[in-house]
This record gives structure tokens, C-alpha cells and sequence, in this order.
């Protein structure tokens, strides 16, 4: 039918601003962790080179 309800935390709507979502501040819904993981047996050269890239870089609060 077109309609779904998801609960997001209201930093997300600075990077999905989507003109056909309406958003619907939950204010008691806290923030959300993200994280780097990959696979052991997938690692590579770019993929340590990000993960040394987002370690310099640091932690990034929204």
C-alpha cells in the first residue's frame, strides 16, 4: 500500500532528506552507535586503509 512506519533516531533526517518520507520526531529514542565490521577473511589493503583512515579520524558525534 505505499506506507510503513520505522522509528529512526532524529539525526538521520540531516542525511536522508527525502521530499516523499515524512518524519516524525520520537524525542525518548536515544542515538545510534555505528561501528566498522568486516569479515576477517575479506580483509584487504583498502579496507585497512579505511580502518586506519576512521581511527585518525575519531569518534564522530552527531
Amino acid at each position: 500500500m505505499g506506507e510503513i512506519i520505522h522509528t529512526f533516531p532524529g539525526h538521520v533526517t540531516r542525511y536522508w532528506g527525502l521530499s516523499n518520507i515524512r518524519w516524525l520526531p520520537v524525542p525518548e529514542m536515544s542515538r545510534m552507535t555505528f561501528a566498522l565490521v568486516w569479515r576477517t577473511e575479506a580483509e584487504n589493503e583498502l579496507i585497512r586503509a579505511l580502518a586506519d583512515t576512521v581511527r585518525d579520524l575519531g569518534a564522530y558525534r552527531f
